[in-house]
């Protein structure tokens, strides 16, 4: 299993099919869940989720990550970067989601800062967003952390989402 990114207490790899049992467990879960678009997942829609995850790998050269921790090696969630089309523009999201367990020990801004860093040194990427539902609180935080900014409000999938976003060179902010 291919290492994409290393922290102090994290591996953030490459998913595989066998991550599907894991991956379900946590995305099951309605608390994980409350703020997705999508809502909690089966077995099947995690499989077809972490084949999306994998046809990202190979279109864009980037995707989303499973995030283990480093001293059990356990899958607890994930956190990379997912492409968007809207309002005639492209964007990169920066995405996170870890298990219950995991919350409020400061892993997902770990995590999340580790991606954005990748996000400058390795893809050069100038602007990353992350789509955030107002009520989200802890995601919030995490973005507030990651020194990003609110820039606007937005529907998307039937949903109130603020767009939060930052530019790595701000000479270059379009």
């Amino acid at each position: 299993m291919a290492i994409a990114i290393e922290t102090p207490r994290l591996i953030l790899r490459y998913f595989t099919p066998d991550d599907t049992d894991a991956l379900t467990a946590i995305l099951s879960d309605p608390k994980v869940m409350q703020y997705s678009i999508s809502g909690t997942k089966t077995r099947s829609q995690t499989q077809e989720f972490i084949a999306w995850i994998l046809s990202s790998y190979q279109k864009y050269g980037f995707g989303l990550y499973a995030v283990t921790e480093k001293e059990t090696k356990q899958l607890i969630g994930y956190c990379g970067l997912l492409v968007w089309y809207f309002e005639e523009i492209t964007e990169i999201e920066l995405g996170y989601r870890l298990a219950t367990a995991y919350w409020n020990k400061g892993l997902a801004t770990e995590a999340a800062t580790a991606v954005r860093n990748y996000a400058w040194q390795q893809l050069k990427l100038n602007r990353l967003i992350c789509l955030i539902q107002p009520e989200n609180l802890r995601s919030i935080r995490v973005a507030n952390k990651l020194a990003m900014k609110p820039e606007k409000n937005l529907i998307l999938h039937e949903l109130n989402v603020k767009v939060y976003s930052i530019y790595q060179n701000l000479d270059n902010k379009i």
